[in-house]
């Protein structure tokens, strides 16, 4: 969401994450779980210092004794109670999903005092997937869009997205419902639509509704459709677990304990080898840690990992067994194409797809990458792992073709006169537009072939062109048709020759640097792209990692 505007609602099943009870220092860890908070509404007496916490028979029961949002009198609420419950199965696998995160939810909205409705929110926002991605860009559990994200300091770089954390995105969720529900005058109901719609809008239409007299409450309101439904499906799924006996409904066993501890300054580490260190899929682990966006787990201040409590002894000792056999935690490294290497030519090498390579560094297919790209490649023999602590993003070096050259027809033109002016043929200006005997003003027409530019996309984003020998570009592909070009490498200069006029000719033939393609060559790549023989199996010298990469999917407004 955003403070002045709000995007759509999204929601999608897919991978989930869990709750934050601990957090653990490597290699010594010390696990320091979270204080049990009384619930502190309004309309429950606050407990005293000295008072016991509350035992709750499970996480359900708990989140029932901190409801405290009144009834809301419309049909509505029941009309969203008869969807949910026409599709109980979705609803269960909504409530399983949610298993992994609503622990920690529950737990930051008892310490700060608020009703824990709020922790049934990412239902509705996202059917509690963290990887649900909507229309308009709206990320994670609490469907924060990208400019609100920034504003409560959820980073969105090349590395990470932690509108995806479930930590950190639920920590700045309930920050701004705080400070809407102020803004509000502490009405939940006009909040949680300030949630969905936004503040300002919702500033607005209370406006509107006092220059005519009317009333100013959530029913009142003149809003769209979406978030006249939006309560309500809260309130509905709040009776639903007040009610799921009666209602047919089995929620799947919720413990009142952390599902997840935290583990801080890991190492650079491949994701697939930290799952299995963990024993468990890739698709597991990313559902605890969905803000990675890469197959590694490598940018300075992004190796906080979250492993589920019962798994952090296994994960500990299988790091020291991997550390004390001196193996390599982190594969993918950055690598920089050499004359004469194509990204597919690269990914055999490394043992993986050039698909892969595509989708580890966020590229889209069919870019033309020259000698001097710079990209994250796995690789079986890596001398220095801290490498990849500095590696921003990948620096691009390609051909671009630039668009044909046109010119509108004016009164007095002729074929003649545009073919001199763009040095061109009038044959040449018929076969380009398929002309007849007539040239009419105020006709397009193509006068030339665009450009093909060397441009070079940095870690930031910037673009710019270049010339070849710039900024260490060396000129991998040709495009003239000059007899002989001179192509330099990191191992000397080789001489190409071009066999044909416009012919495009790889750079040093089929020779490239022979230290570059014996670092990235051996094991065959998991699904995720790593060669597997650079780890071999936790504590042993053998073994491949497994399990799929993390995808993002597009949300949808379903349960």
């Amino acid at each position: 969401m955003t403070p002045g505007e709000r995007h759509g609602t999204a929601a999608q099943e897919d991978r989930a994450a869990g709750a934050d009870p601990a957090t653990v220092q490597t290699p010594q860890p010390t696990v320091e779980a979270e204080g049990t908070a009384t619930a502190g509404i309004a309309d429950i007496p606050s407990s005293s210092a000295t008072d016991p916490a509350p035992v709750h028979a499970d996480l359900w029961q708990r989140i029932r004794a901190g409801f405290a949002l009144p009834p809301l009198a419309t049909p509505l609420v029941e009309e969203k109670e008869r969807f949910y419950l026409r599709h109980p199965e979705a609803l269960q696998r909504m409530f399983a999903r949610g298993g992994r995160y609503l622990f920690h939810i529950v737990e930051q909205v008892e310490e700060r005092g608020l009703p824990t409705e709020l922790a049934l929110l990412p239902f509705v926002e996202s059917a509690m997937n963290p990887e649900a991605l909507s229309s308009a860009r709206a990320a994670g559990l609490w469907q924060f869009i990208p400019s609100t994200g920034r504003a409560y300091n959820l980073r969105q770089n090349w590395w990470v997205d932690d509108r995806r954390d479930i930590v950190k995105s639920t920590e700045a969720a309930l920050d701004y419902l705080e400070k809407i529900h102020a803004l509000a005058g502490n009405d939940w109901f006009l909040a949680l639509a300030s949630y969905n719609w936004g503040e300002n809008a919702v500033a607005r239409a209370i406006r509107r509704n006092q220059t005519r007299g009317l009333p100013t409450d959530y029913l009142s309101l003149n809003m769209p459709a979406e978030t006249r439904h939006y309560v309500p499906k809260l309130l509905a799924l709040k009776n639903i677990i007040l009610n799921a006996d009666r209602a047919g409904i089995v929620l799947p066993p919720l413990p009142d304990e952390p599902y997840f501890v935290t583990v801080d300054d890991t190492p650079p580490m491949d994701l697939a080898l930290a799952a299995r260190f963990a024993g468990m899929s890739v698709d597991e682990f990313v559902a605890l840690n969905p803000a990675h966006n890469r197959p590694v787990i490598g940018a300075a201040g992004n190796h906080r990992i979250k492993l589920p409590a019962d798994r952090l002894e296994r994960f500990l000792d299988a790091m020291e067994r991997h550390r004390k056999a001196n193996r390599t935690f982190a594969t993918w490294q950055p690598y920089t194409l050499q004359a004469g290497e194509t990204l597919a030519s690269v990914a055999r090498a490394a043992g993986t797809t050039e698909a892969r390579l595509l989708a580890a560094n966020d590229l889209r297919p069919g870019r033309r990458l020259l000698a001097g790209t710079r990209i994250l490649v796995p690789q079986t023999d890596v001398d220095d792992e801290s490498l990849l602590e500095d590696f921003d993003g990948p620096r691009i070096v390609e051909l671009v073709h630039g668009p044909a050259r046109q010119y509108r027809v004016r009164r007095g033109d002729t074929l003649t006169s545009i073919a001199s002016r763009f040095g061109t043929s009038v044959a040449q200006l018929r076969t380009w537009n398929r002309l007849g005997p007539v040239l009419q003003a105020g006709r397009t027409l193509k006068v030339g072939d665009g450009a093909t530019q060397t441009v070079l996309t940095t870690a930031s984003g910037a673009r710019q062109i270049v010339r070849a020998g710039e900024a260490g570009i060396r000129p991998a592909v040709l495009t003239r048709s000059e007899p002989t070009v001179v192509a330099a490498s990191a191992g000397g200069s080789k001489t190409v020759a071009q066999t044909g006029a416009g012919q495009t000719v790889a750079a040093a033939g089929a020779k490239a640097d022979t230290a570059a393609k014996k670092r990235i060559a051996g094991g065959s790549a998991d699904r995720t792209g790593v060669a597997s023989s650079a780890h071999g199996a936790p504590g042993t010298g053998t073994g491949t990692a497994t399990g799929a990469g993390p995808t993002r999917i597009l949300a949808k407004k379903t349960i």
